[in-house]
């Protein structure tokens, strides 16, 4: 083989080593960073700069991505933490890598990457029953691979944070190609049985905003199969979300005690000091005084912990600090200003609102925000390495070649 036709096979291999990047969603972020060297390796071996940086320039996505994590970069100049500035600025870094996974996606591999990304998910839920079974049915079975983030934790690799929303996500594409790609009756029931065990692995995860995330995923989708019939479409989302709630409460006591715990911290989370739930108030209300007294340009990303525990030193002295607020909108805002949030809404909300074409895709597209919407009311999941990652992967293989297509 010449230089000159290995040149040409990269594209080819670049798409495989994509592949495999979906497949480290749900595990340990380290093998997506090897491959995405890699590919960047090979996509400069590659040439053709011209045209791929056309391309590139054409795509709306690229320029908010990189504008998102640049506005964090620039929060660095009115920062007095650099160090801590610089590390937490990596957070976000996957949104530079955007472009680079937008310009080697194949519109013809989408499915290639789903499969990774379900295949992977599938070997965790397997992973996670295994767990659950160890921990709360047959104690005397050896330990299995699992987190080592809290006691109930049944996730192999993440912990309930990261691993539910990935579920969520999973169960969506599962659901999706149950209802309008599946072929005969061995690909309905491999979907059908991926939808259910990924639904009865959230359960057992405990992971809250994963399963709200899940729950809002599911109604888009009964809209979406019953598109002409909105009012049986918003009984069926209604009667299939309170099933898997009401189900999950009465025979899972591990859920049912997270659901109780839930409602109690948000009742009485001045007596319920560095709970779960009570944090999250507690964070709330300390970065929205943050923000009142730095509104415009945010404190800097280098300084929200350090300012974050003065606040909560006058305001809140029994309750713990954190680092971050535990909500992706007060995050932007806290740390980079007014500018960070406009553009948080632009990463979100862009490609709900954008139109694309009708190549049975186009549902997807909807999802990843409908998803991250309204989780990151509970967390601040795009500086969550493994789950801005999913973020930014999978719109760039829904986005890449349509402008190209429409053309």
């Amino acid at each position: 083989m010449t230089f000159a036709d290995f040149r040409t096979r990269i594209p080819a291999i670049n798409s495989w080593l994509l592949a495999g990047v979906f497949f480290s969603v749900p595990l340990t972020v380290a093998p997506a960073y090897w491959f995405s060297a890699l590919i960047l390796i090979l996509w400069l071996i590659e040439g053709r700069y011209g045209a791929k940086l056309r391309a590139l320039a054409t795509e709306p996505l690229v320029w908010i991505f990189a504008a998102y994590y640049g506005v964090f970069l620039l929060s660095l100049l009115w920062t007095a933490d650099l160090e801590w500035g610089r590390r937490m600025s990596g957070r976000q870094g996957f949104f530079l890598l955007f472009a680079l996974y937008f310009s080697v996606a194949k519109r013809e591999h989408f499915g290639r990457y789903v499969w990774a990304f379900l295949l992977s998910i599938a070997m965790c839920e397997l992973l996670a029953f295994y767990n659950w079974a160890q921990l709360h049915v047959w104690p005397d079975l050896p330990e299995g691979i699992r987190v080592d983030k809290g006691a109930d934790d049944t996730a192999p690799f993440v912990d309930r944070m990261m691993y539910t929303p990935a579920l969520a996500l999973a169960g969506y594409l599962a659901g999706h190609r149950l209802l309008f790609d599946a072929r005969g009756v061995r690909q309905h029931l491999l979907y059908a049985g991926l939808l259910l065990a990924t639904t009865l692995n959230l359960l057992i995860a405990g992971g809250r905003a994963g399963l709200l995330g899940f729950l809002v995923l599911l109604a888009l989708l009964t809209f979406q199969r019953f598109t002409r019939r909105p009012l049986l479409a918003g009984a069926l989302a209604m009667l299939m979300a309170g099933g898997v709630v009401v189900s999950g409460y009465l025979g899972n006591d591990y859920f049912r005690s997270r659901v109780d715990a839930g409602v109690d911290e948000v009742l009485n989370y001045e007596q319920r000091v560095n709970t779960s739930m009570g944090l999250r108030i507690v964070y709330a209300l300390n970065s929205a005084r943050m923000i009142a007294e730095s509104p415009w340009l945010g404190v800097g990303i280098g300084d929200f912990e350090a300012e974050y525990t003065r606040i909560n030193a006058e305001h809140t002295p029994d309750w713990t600090p954190i680092y971050n607020p535990h909500n992706q909108y007060l995050y932007a805002q806290a740390n980079a200003g007014v500018l960070a949030s406009l553009l948080l809404i632009a990463v979100l909300f862009s490609p709900l609102l954008r139109r694309g074409p009708a190549d049975g895709r186009q549902r997807i597209r909807l999802a990843l925000p409908v998803l991250f919407i309204p989780i990151c009311l509970f967390e601040s999941y795009l500086m969550r390495s493994n789950l801005s990652l999913m973020y930014v992967l999978f719109l760039a293989a829904l986005w890449c070649g349509v402008r190209e297509n429409e053309a």
